[in-house]
């Protein structure tokens, strides 16, 4: 494998693990599902399994939250012929409106304070090993780290209102979806 395929290789896997961040944030279940192969596992959170059952896991608490943002920088990536390792930081920020109970969801979720509207901003990793099938690369491991975790009292609602900027949203009615 010459230099040039190994970099095509890893810049198809840093789409990969951006997609995830995006289907995450826009809540966009078909993007999610499209960055794991059928047969993938995963492990983020209180969770553990198969990836396609994640993504119910994920989309049940990320459906209560009224914000979250996920970005990524630091992207390691090895390739070996068809396999790929890849380790990814991020950081999320979340924000939990008041009188919305989390308790059931586990993790760091469960320990909003209902009482107030308030703001997580956390920290991990994604390790993922990775493999490309019929020339298309998809995680088929995934090991969510959570390095850590900060909880503060939101200050003001966070999205802008009025003239100005489109706002993002958490849907597919995102401004990254138009076309035009």
């Amino acid at each position: 494998m010459n230099s040039l395929e190994v970099a095509a290789d890893k810049m198809a896997i840093m789409d990969v693990v951006y997609k995830y961040c995006r289907a995450i944030d826009r809540l966009d279940r078909e993007l999610l599902e499209s960055v794991f192969h059928e047969d993938s596992i995963h492990h983020h959170g209180e969770y553990k399994g198969p990836s396609a059952q994640f993504c119910d896991f994920a989309f049940d608490i990320l459906e209560k939250m009224e914000h979250t943002q996920h970005l990524v920088g630091n992207v390691l990536i090895e390739v070996d012929g068809n396999i790929a390792w890849s380790e990814s930081y991020w950081q999320a920020y979340h924000r939990l409106a008041k009188g919305k109970d989390f308790k059931d969801a586990g993790g760091f979720v469960a320990d909003h304070n209902p009482e107030i509207d308030e703001d997580i901003f956390i920290s991990g990793r994604y390790i993922d090993k990775l493999e490309k099938r019929n020339g298309e690369w998809k995680i088929l491991k995934r090991q969510g780290v959570h390095d850590w975790v900060r909880f503060e009292p939101a200050t003001d609602k966070g999205w802008r209102e009025g003239p100005g900027p489109a706002p993002g949203r958490g849907n597919r009615s995102d401004p990254a979806y138009e076309r035009d």
